[in-house]
């Protein structure tokens, strides 16, 4: 047998031993995407990130790099890498504002700053952020489909900054640092007018007032109090102040009610 039959012959059976017949690597945008969707459907978001990646790298197609662009924050936010996540859904939508996964794009970096809310005694900095993109969402999509789950996230979103809010306000009050309770107590009642604890907000300002000696606001806000909030847990108590408070010139209403 010819010496270089016999080397190629050799050649076939360790190809054959050793797996040399392995599958072909893609070779299309097209291909990248369908394996990065492979990927991302098993949760293997850094494979399919990969994937998704080359199309970016090897496309010059604007749909296909779109398409990836948004599925590479897909994966990310699967990850629960939600710093990174939010970068890349901004990027898509800086560079495809008009696109049609814009909206969810949108819709998603509101989820990415929901995920990273801290307790409430922390700072809200996430809070409001994610209220913000709920609303731009809001704002720029009012027919989406997803318009009502993003209505209830911002819902939540202005309870939880309200319930910081008066937290802060109620330790300002109890170290008796009555200003800063005031400015934001006066803050909370014209941001969140539907506050469940209206009437406590209520009570704390005037008892803010009448500490600092500013007996007219005091008067005012507890008038307020028991016009509005008959069946108050405070209601004794602003009729008990209103009653106690130096004389103003200011006719005391229903003060003496039981």
């Amino acid at each position: 047998m010819p010496r270089g039959a016999r080397r190629s012959g050799w050649l076939l059976v360790l190809c054959v031993l050793v797996g040399c017949a392995a599958k072909p690597q893609p070779r299309t945008p097209q291909e990248y995407l369908r394996l990065g969707d492979y990927y991302l459907a098993r949760q293997r978001g850094e494979r399919a990130r990969q994937y998704f990646q080359r199309v970016l790298e090897e496309s010059d197609d604007s749909a296909q790099q779109a398409l990836a662009q948004f599925k590479i924050a897909e994966a990310l936010y699967r990850e629960k890498n939600y710093l990174e996540a939010r970068f890349e859904y901004q990027k898509f939508l800086e560079l495809y504002p008009v696109h049609p996964l814009a909206s969810r794009a949108q819709f998603q970096l509101g989820m990415c700053y929901l995920q990273e809310i801290r307790a409430p005694d922390r700072d809200q900095r996430t809070t409001r952020e994610a209220l913000r993109a709920f609303r731009q969402f809001r704002r720029q999509y009012p027919y989406d489909p997803l318009i009502p789950e993003a209505e209830a996230h911002i819902r939540t979103l202005r309870q939880r900054l309200a319930a910081h809010e008066f937290d802060v306000a109620r330790f300002y009050y109890r170290q008796g640092a009555y200003q800063a309770a005031i400015r934001r107590l006066l803050n909370l009642i014209q941001l969140y007018p539907t506050l469940p604890q209206l009437d406590e907000a209520l009570y704390l300002l005037a008892d803010s007032y009448r500490a600092e000696e500013n007996y007219v606001k005091a008067q005012r806000v507890l008038r307020l109090l028991v016009d509005r909030f008959p069946t108050s847990k405070y209601l004794a108590r602003a009729r008990a102040q209103l009653r106690a408070l130096p004389e103003t010139g200011i006719p005391r209403g229903n003060a003496h009610a039981r």
